[in-house]
C-alpha cells in the first residue's frame, strides 16, 4: 500500500509541474517492464520496432531501451515511453503502475500526450496474458507505430525550426510552385529556379543535405522512377541514382514516396535520398520533391528524417 501511495503521489507531482522539453534521443523508445514481463513481449515488441533503413549501411528506425521499473521515475521525462503490465505472471511494481492509470481510462492499451514533457508521448499496454499481449499487439501494430512516428516528427520540426524560417525561399517557392512551404532558415539557394527546366535546388551545410523541388510531365506513373533517374542526371550533372535498395510505395492515392540511394562524383561518396512525388492524374503532371543526405562514415537515419519533415513541409497535406 505505500508503494502505491507512493507512486501516485509522485506521478501527480510530476505531471502537476511546469513541463520542459523531453528528453532521449530523438528515436529512442524506454519501455518500462519486469523482468518477468519482458521475458514474455521482448521478442514481439522488438518486432514491432524492427524496421531498417539503408544508408547504405543498415540503420535501424528506432533505438530501443528496457528498463526496470524501480528505474521509471528517471525515465518519465523522456519523449517515448512504453509501459508494458501482463496480469499473469502477477509483478505487483509494473502492475500498480499501470493499473493506476488503466482505472482513469478503462482501455487495455491507450495514449497520453504531455504527461511530464512537451513532445512526449506515453503508451501503456495492459495484457492478461500472452495470449491476449498477442492479439493486441498485432491488432494495433500501425496504431502504436503511428503514435511513435508523429511525436517523432514532432519534435523533430520543433527542433529544426527552433531558429526560424527562411522567408527569402519561401516566397520563391511560393512564386514559381503556388506552395505554402516551411524551409529551415540555415537553407540556401545551390541552384535558382529555371523556366526551362521547372527546376530547384537548396541546400544547407555539414553534414550536407539538398532539397530539389522539379516539376515534370509524364505518361504512365510506372515510369516515375525512369523520370527521377532522368532528371537527377540532367539537373544535378554530379549526382547518380542508383538501383541498389530502391523502394516505391503509394503514401495516399497521389502521392508515391520513393526510397533508395545515389552517388556523387566531386566528393566520391553518397548516401540515400528520398523523394515525394505528387501526381495530378487529369493533366498527367508531376512535382517531385527530393532530399538527400551526405555524412560519409556517419549515420544518415536522423537526417532523412529531417529531410522527410522539411520535405512535408514543402508539399504540402495529402
Amino acid at each position: 500500500m505505500q508503494k502505491k501511495i507512493f507512486i501516485i503521489f509522485f506521478l501527480i507531482l510530476l505531471s502537476c509541474s511546469g513541463l520542459k522539453d523531453s528528453k532521449g534521443k530523438y528515436n529512442e523508445i524506454v519501455i518500462v517492464s519486469s523482468k518477468k514481463d519482458k521475458n514474455i513481449c521482448f521478442s514481439y515488441l522488438e518486432e514491432i520496432f524492427s524496421e531498417t533503413v539503408h544508408t547504405p549501411i543498415e540503420e535501424r528506425l528506432y533505438d530501443i531501451k528496457w528498463i526496470d521499473p524501480l528505474n521509471f521515475k528517471d525515465y518519465l521525462n523522456y519523449s517515448n515511453v512504453i509501459f508494458v503490465s501482463i496480469e499473469e505472471p502477477q509483478d505487483s511494481t509494473i502492475d500498480i503502475l499501470v493499473n493506476n492509470f488503466k482505472n482513469e481510462y478503462s482501455e487495455d492499451i491507450f495514449v497520453l500526450k504531455n504527461v511530464y514533457a512537451k513532445n512526449q508521448t506515453l503508451l501503456f499496454f495492459s495484457f492478461k496474458d500472452s495470449l491476449k499481449m498477442l492479439s493486441d499487439l498485432s491488432d494495433n501494430k500501425e496504431w502504436i507505430l503511428e503514435n511513435i512516428n508523429m511525436n517523432i516528427s514532432s519534435g523533430l520540426d520543433s527542433y529544426m525550426y527552433r531558429n526560424g524560417r527562411n522567408t527569402a525561399i519561401e516566397d520563391t517557392i511560393k512564386i514559381h510552385y503556388s506552395l505554402d512551404s516551411k524551409i529551415q532558415k540555415d537553407y540556401m539557394l545551390i541552384k535558382k529556379y529555371s523556366l526551362d527546366n521547372n527546376f530547384l535546388w537548396i541546400g544547407r551545410g555539414y553534414p550536407y543535405r539538398w532539397i530539389t523541388i522539379k516539376k515534370i510531365n509524364y505518361l504512365n506513373e510506372l515510369f516515375i522512377w525512369e523520370k527521377l533517374k532522368d532528371y537527377v542526371s540532367k539537373d544535378m550533372p554530379n549526382v547518380k541514382i542508383v538501383d541498389f535498395y530502391k523502394n516505391i510505395l503509394y503514401e495516399s492515392d497521389d502521392i508515391l514516396k520513393i526510397q533508395g540511394l545515389y552517388e556523387e562524383d566531386f566528393s566520391d561518396s553518397g548516401g540515400p535520398f528520398v523523394s515525394y512525388v505528387k501526381l495530378n492524374r487529369e493533366t498527367k503532371e508531376a512535382l517531385l520533391v527530393s532530399g538527400f543526405a551526405n555524412n560519409p562514415g556517419k549515420n544518415k537515419n536522423r537526417l532523412l528524417k529531417e529531410l522527410e519533415i522539411q520535405i512535408k513541409n514543402i508539399i504540402g497535406d495529402y
